[in-house]
């Protein structure tokens, strides 16, 4: 553990540098669907060894405006509300109890409402709903013969469109983005009788190469054609996490392991002329119970059918916010959901 600790202690600091402003009027949300990147029991198991393929379902509906660090009114805020799903399909394969890969491909259909202050438009909602940003990572798990540390790393390619008519651009399913990924994983024992486990994780986002675009509402205010630039802010997610490992046979299933587990996120604020640096960047705290069923298809070659389910709930939020062009604060959810389907071959 102090090992994992000496790693991530250095990755937080250098993702917390300050990024700067400009002072464009843009709209304001506070998705930060990385933290899904986080939390959960998909590490890499000591048994485990070959493939696994995996259907995700998130979903956040962002409908409370934050100003600083609590709920203001959504009068304040031209956004009115932010509605989001994806289905992520993707693949792994652990080559050896060394390394490994893994693909995850987002479709994600998100219904921006807003109003566009312009009285011949008033309240209207935009869709986009495509192929996201596709990830690709690699990990190492030698630390240890159990496999219980590694460290994963790779990129978030911009493949997810980032130009669709009506959403700015911090509400485009795609960042433009290419962003440099980096994280680690630890687990271990909390009783010697392996029932009680504890988890820990940790991911950053950098992105480092950004394309401009087109005003995607310029139809509306006026902009049509105007090139923006936009530069999203890093952000650090990490999740620490206590699990129950010893209820087997339970209603069919092989294994039923419940979890509880805190996460919490750091988002620097977007830049750019197509950003709102004064409505971006966040701190959020979110408590997450969750469960894992297991069941085994083919024990002799480690056939394994895993569902996964939770629901995570912000307790705290610091969300950026300042008055810019008549809009001020973030959308927020008030609960995002997260289900996960896996088969291990």
């Amino acid at each position: 553990m102090v090992s994992l600790v000496g790693f991530v202690a250095p990755l937080a600091a250098s993702v917390i540098a300050v990024v700067g402003f400009s002072t464009t009027a843009a709209l304001a949300c506070a998705c930060g669907c990385s933290v899904f990147d986080v939390g959960g029991l998909d590490m890499p198991q000591e048994q485990d060894h070959g493939g696994r393929v995996f259907v995700e379902y998130w979903s956040g509906d962002q409908t409370e405006n934050y100003v600083g660090s609590s709920k203001a009114s959504g009068n304040l805020n031209t956004d009115k509300e932010i509605n989001t799903q994806w289905v992520n399909v993707g693949f792994s394969y652990q080559f050896n109890r060394q390394w490994g890969v893994m693909v995850r491909i987002p479709t994600v259909n998100r219904t921006l409402t807003t109003d566009t202050q312009n009285p011949a438009f008033g309240i209207q909602s935009f869709n986009s709903k495509d192929i996201g940003d596709i990830e690709i990572m690699g990990m190492y798990t030698g630390f240890f013969n159990d496999m219980s540390t590694g460290v994963i790393f790779g990129l978030k390619l911009p493949t997810g469109t980032f130009n669709a008519p009506g959403l700015d651009r911090d509400t485009q399913i795609g960042s433009g983005s290419t962003d440099l990924m980096l994280g680690a994983f630890h687990r271990g024992l909390l009783s010697g009788d392996n029932a009680w486990q504890y988890f820990s994780q940790v991911m950053w986002r950098q992105p480092f190469l950004y394309q401009s675009a087109a005003d995607p509402q310029g139809f509306f205010d006026g902009n049509a054609g105007v090139v923006q630039t936009y530069y999203p802010g890093a952000q650090i997610d990490g999740a620490i996490g206590v699990n129950y490992n010893n209820l087997y046979h339970v209603i069919g299933f092989d294994k039923i392991t419940p979890l509880a587990q805190v996460i919490v996120s750091h988002r620097n604020a977007d830049s750019g002329t197509g950003a709102d640096p004064y409505n971006s960047g966040f701190d959020r705290v979110m408590l997450s119970p969750g469960v894992e069923f297991t069941k085994v298809v083919d024990e002799a070659n480690n056939r394994v059918v895993k569902f996964y389910a939770d629901v995570e709930v912000p307790i705290y939020y610091r969300a950026n916010a300042a008055n810019n062009a008549g809009t001020e604060g973030q959308l927020v959810a008030p609960y995002l959901i997260k289900l996960v389907a896996s088969y291990n071959f």
